[in-house]
């Protein structure tokens, strides 16, 4: 997998590169280095394909990261085959300890800005540009969609246990704003998310909105077109567990073929 890395020495999980981003492919099954690339290598290479980024959330190792994205690119052959050209990987310094939140918190906002060029940049050269983000990854998507000046800049944002709060979406709201960015914008939540229920609670004084899904269901119901919550209680039963659920890639297969209803339960 190719991978955009936006940490200091490529690997480095506490501070962000200085030199923007680096570019490698990656073998999986050892975690070596296939080979360097330019930027301008990657948008040849991705030029009118249909692409799908993956961003990590917070407390994760390099290793930890190349780990969960080998899960989630196997998922995707297995239920969504045919429908990526390319799965790619965003890595960024979300730290590597439990207790450094509010610090990988600023890094995500941080990163943010140099996210969105790139992600603006893929748009344009892309066939299609869809982008799955985890945990606080969350916050690194929404303020770059947020700061983008462009109309539309995702065609599907799959927002699995997003660590942001849970009215942020809404309007007058922190990333009220990003949401039109996306032809289509998919909150995955559930109950379940120890994680969340727990420290994101006792950090932010406040329910993310992994946990619940968004603080106003009818203004979700009545005044958006383009958000969709998907329930994953009955199928996903703690923090990290999105990324193995079958349930929640053949959901996205079915959304892929058809318009999918607001509000679903997995």
């Amino acid at each position: 997998m190719i991978i955009i890395s936006s940490r200091k020495s490529f690997n480095n999980p506490d501070e962000l590169s200085d030199v923007g981003h680096a570019y490698r492919e990656i073998d999986f099954s050892n975690d070596s280095v296939v080979r360097e690339m330019e930027s301008h290598q990657l948008l040849t290479e991705l030029t009118g394909k249909k692409v799908l980024m993956l961003v990590h959330g917070y407390n994760n190792e390099q290793d930890e990261v190349y780990d969960a994205y080998s899960v989630i690119e196997e998922k995707i052959d297995q239920h969504i085959a045919g429908e990526f050209d390319a799965v790619i990987g965003y890595s960024w310094p979300g730290g590597d300890k439990g207790l450094e939140w509010w610090t990988s918190k600023r890094r995500a906002n941080a990163v943010a800005r140099r996210f969105r060029f790139l992600i603006e940049e893929l748009s344009k050269q892309t066939r299609s540009l869809d982008v799955m983000s985890h945990s606080l990854g969350a916050r690194v998507v929404l303020k770059a969609l947020k700061q983008s000046q462009d109309d539309t800049v995702l065609r599907n944002y799959y927002c699995t246990a997003p660590a942001v709060d849970n009215e942020v979406l809404e309007r007058n709201e922190e990333f009220h704003d990003s949401v039109s960015k996306n032809d289509k914008l998919f909150v995955f939540h559930s109950k379940k998310d120890g994680v969340l229920g727990g420290a994101y609670r006792l950090a932010e004084f406040d329910n993310a909105l992994g946990l619940y899904g968004p603080e106003d269901k009818h203004y979700i119901q009545s005044k958006t077109k383009n958000i969709f919550v998907v329930n994953c209680k009955k199928r996903v039963d703690s923090h990290g567990a999105y990324k193995r659920s079958d349930a929640m890639y053949k959901y996205i297969a079915s959304s892929l073929r058809k318009k999918p209803v607001k509000f679903k339960t997995l």
